[in-house]
């Protein structure tokens, strides 16, 4: 037992210098997230100290997984090879690595929580999964060079001042083998003990959003997000019986005044048949599903900034619903509700699953007519399986890869300018106007994102560097001048548009689910046919398909 203690020196002796840097810098990270949010902030001294405390913990545990390479390492290698000078050299390279990765994490994270007001979390993985998009997307936002070399520097600093309390001296002896596998398991334990007792779960402290983010570790919210990617129903969801939970969403859903009736008698069958008001009307359709446009960025919302003058001049002339609610916070999320017209799913978008074909979709309902209907994307389709899942679904695929080259004039990380994008959609239009058919198009911009880059402009809209409020200018830029040059088609008077957002540019908030965060702008413009109005009641993303075909009497 004293051999064993003896050893437990040792390997503490290696690891106590980079255990207390990563536990600085963790501290240092979450009172700097603390700092930047804290007028969103109400805690108790007691709340605080949780805080404080849960969060060291998810550090240690944190640290105890990143640690385990190295605590192999060191039961592996041979007895004599301790203290040597490939010993001290393997140990500088997993030193000097650790503390990149450490403080890597640190810029990224901040980066992150920019963008997302949490952690690392799902949204993460789904971007490790599409590098080339994601790659470029950060090259182009941000001095990346002067970024890595900084830390590059700063790793180096740390490593100089400290690094003779972590490298072996020769006169170290690990012990026998079966010593050093016994301190091995030891140390090997403590991640198993908190991998089997600690999860995201236990951050949940406070009834303020920002303080159980704070909380957790970026980290280990990055893996516990990849292994929970796919999430069990039954596991996270509260739900009933079958018996219990049916009939009540029968009642539910009874609109006889409508002449909306069931189907059949089966309780497990919610299909209804919903008469029109006379003749199907086949009115063209293109349905524009914005990038993060907030409805909080209108003047409409209360927004004095004069962001969305075109948006907030088209609300005035349309059917505009002023109290429109996001499903979710990813671009799959309002394209499944808007495409398929149901509530998100647990786990991952319906978009991004296997087995997502020929499903009861916007696009067979109006392919079933006879219209000419596409998907139409700046970027590659490819990304979030957005291709598959519309070309499955309905609907002929135009992505980037589609565009000729003299219709390209612009384009970043995640596509081609809503520019180049619109000029696309008016060109499909008339290649099914010309052959006599009518057309539906679901279009999604990507300029309204990160890095905010876009082609000169006639506004004055800052070309780079104006960050989000450019981003906002320039698609609302980019909508004006799309409305422009449609009303100069002959098919504009038989055209019904639709500008509805995929999500908003943040939803994060003081509340775990702030309601005011998901609001999003949502309007049908079809001059001579659609009336203007402005309509107060609660919508969200799963009531455009509805509301467009009943509008249309199909």
């Amino acid at each position: 037992m004293n051999t064993f203690f003896l050893h437990h020196y040792y390997v503490l002796k290696r690891l106590k210098s980079i255990a207390v840097v990563f536990v600085l810098v963790q501290l240092f990270l979450r009172l700097s997230f603390f700092v930047f949010e804290i007028s969103n902030i109400y805690v108790s001294l007691r709340e605080a100290a949780n805080m404080l405390a849960l969060g060291l913990v998810y550090d240690l545990a944190t640290f105890s997984f990143l640690l385990v390479p190295y605590v192999i390492y060191l039961v592996v290698l041979p007895q004599r090879w301790h203290g040597s000078r490939f010993d001290m050299v393997m140990t500088s390279i997993c030193y000097g690595l650790l503390l990149y990765i450490i403080l890597f994490d640190v810029v990224a994270e901040w980066v992150f929580w920019d963008e997302f007001s949490v952690r690392f979390n799902f949204i993460a993985v789904d971007y490790l999964v599409y590098t080339q998009e994601v790659l470029a997307n950060i090259w182009e936002s941000y001095p990346v060079i002067w970024l890595l070399a900084g830390l590059a520097l700063l790793v180096w600093v740390i490593y100089r001042f400290t690094r003779w309390y972590v490298l072996p001296v020769a006169t170290e002896n690990a012990g026998r083998f079966r010593v050093r596998l016994l301190y091995g398991l030891f140390y090997l334990l403590i991640p198993a003990v908190f991998y089997v007792t600690l999860d995201l779960g236990k951050a949940e402290i406070s009834h303020n959003n920002y303080v159980n983010e704070i909380t957790k570790n970026g980290i280990f919210s990055l893996f516990s997000a990849f292994s929970n990617n796919e999430l069990s129903y039954q596991k996270f969801y509260l739900s009933a019986l079958k018996q219990d939970a049916l009939p009540p969403i029968r009642s539910l859903l009874e609109e006889e005044e409508l002449g909306q009736v069931f189907v059949n008698e089966d309780p497990e069958d919610i299909t209804r048949f919903v008469p029109g008001n006379g003749a199907e009307k086949h009115k063209n359709v293109i349905i524009v599903v914005m990038e993060s446009m907030s409805g909080e960025f209108m003047a409409h919302s209360g927004n004095q900034e004069g962001l969305t003058p075109n948006l907030d001049a088209l609300a005035d002339q349309a059917l505009f619903f002023e109290n429109t609610y996001a499903t979710g916070t990813r671009t799959v999320r309002g394209l499944e509700a808007i495409s398929l017209s149901i509530p998100p799913s647990p786990g991952r978008s319906i978009v991004k699953r296997p087995n997502n074909e020929n499903l009861a979709s916007l696009g067979f309902v109006f392919q079933d007519r006879g219209y000419d209907t596409r998907f139409i994307y700046g970027g590659y389709g490819y990304f979030d399986n957005m291709n598959y899942f519309f070309e499955h679904n309905g609907f002929g695929i135009v992505d980037r890869a589609k565009f000729l080259d003299e219709e390209q004039t612009f384009a970043n990380a995640w596509g081609l300018c809503d520019e180049d994008l619109f000029r696309k959609v008016i060109s499909e239009a008339r290649a099914s106007y010309g052959a006599g058919k009518p057309f539906m198009h679901m279009v999604m911009t990507t300029s309204n994102h990160r890095p905010y880059t876009f082609p000169e402009n006639e506004d004055g809209i800052p070309v780079s560097g104006g960050g989000r409020s450019a981003g906002i200018r320039y698609a609302d830029y980019a909508v004006g001048k799309f409305i422009e040059a449609a009303k100069k088609e002959p098919w504009f008077m038989d055209t019904v548009f639709i500008f509805v957002a995929d999500h908003t540019a943040g939803s994060a908030g003081k509340s775990e689910l702030s309601i005011r965060k998901y609001h999003i702008p949502f309007m049908i413009y079809a001059p001579g046919f659609i009336t203007a109005q402005k309509v107060p009641n609660m919508t969200s993303q799963i009531d455009v398909a509805p509301i467009l075909l009943g509008l249309l009497d199909f």
